[in-house]
């Protein structure tokens, strides 16, 4: 876990070093004149970082003894893991344009000690347009559908516990609901998602963009995860 996660930040010093070489050659060029060039049928690709939060959860809590009779239930319990996302896209006009991306989880979160969880990965399109706000920037409203899997690791613990129907309360060693509770954590596969985001234009090909949306909203569970991320964009 601790290589984990030296990995993870020396990946994130790289990607923000990368981000600051591109915003200084952007401010180096604030004073030439910049003649805008049509987008239509560029094509892009980008990296981000994407922080993921899961919300609207529900843990079902289980003696391991009787892993499928549920003795409390925990909601709504919020948790937050990282990814990395990578996208390819195009304009199909000036002011439109489409993509897909796909991203998996580099940092996961537990939830009261008992449900380790993460984006084992996800595929998303995304369709919609953009709208220039000044020469440097522009904003993005997209729409579309994805594809995820979650990945779930369910752990034991002792703890203090009061069963339905009883007055005493007992040390009992507990787990989640393996009845109650998949594996997969979400009862369904697809979901539509948006997503808004800022355009910075660092030069005519790089771009800094800070994004937020919803990627899924499970319909079986209710469980929804939002999306803030920051992304590195270059055009071709």
């Amino acid at each position: 876990m601790m290589s984990r996660q030296l990995s993870v930040t020396s990946l994130l010093s790289r990607f923000f070093a990368i981000i600051l070489f591109f915003s200084g050659s952007a401010q180096a060029q604030q004073n030439t004149p910049i003649m805008p060039l049509s987008k239509e049928g560029k094509t892009y690709i980008s990296a981000s970082i994407v922080l993921n939060e899961f919300r609207s959860v529900a843990l079902p809590i289980a003696k391991s003894s009787e892993p499928d009779f549920t003795i409390q239930t925990k909601f709504p319990l919020t948790a937050q893991t990282y990814a990395l996302a990578f996208t390819y896209g195009t304009y199909i006009a000036e002011n439109f344009k489409t993509e897909i991306r796909y991203g998996t989880g580099i940092i996961d979160d537990t939830l009261d000690e008992l449900l380790q969880i993460n984006i084992n990965y996800y595929f998303n399109w995304y369709i919609g347009g953009t709208l220039p706000v000044t020469d440097y920037m522009s904003a993005y409203a997209l729409a579309g559908v994805s594809f995820y899997d979650a990945d779930v690791t369910r752990h034991e613990v002792f703890r203090q516990v009061l069963p339905p129907g009883e007055q005493l309360s007992e040390n009992a060693k507990i787990q989640t609901n393996t009845e109650t509770l998949s594996d997969d954590l979400f009862g369904t596969k697809f979901s539509m998602s948006w997503l808004l985001g800022l355009d910075l234009k660092l030069n005519d090909s790089w771009y800094l963009a800070f994004e937020y949306g919803r990627l899924l909203r499970d319909t079986d569970t209710n469980i929804k995860v939002y999306q803030a991320g920051t992304q590195l964009r270059y055009e071709f």
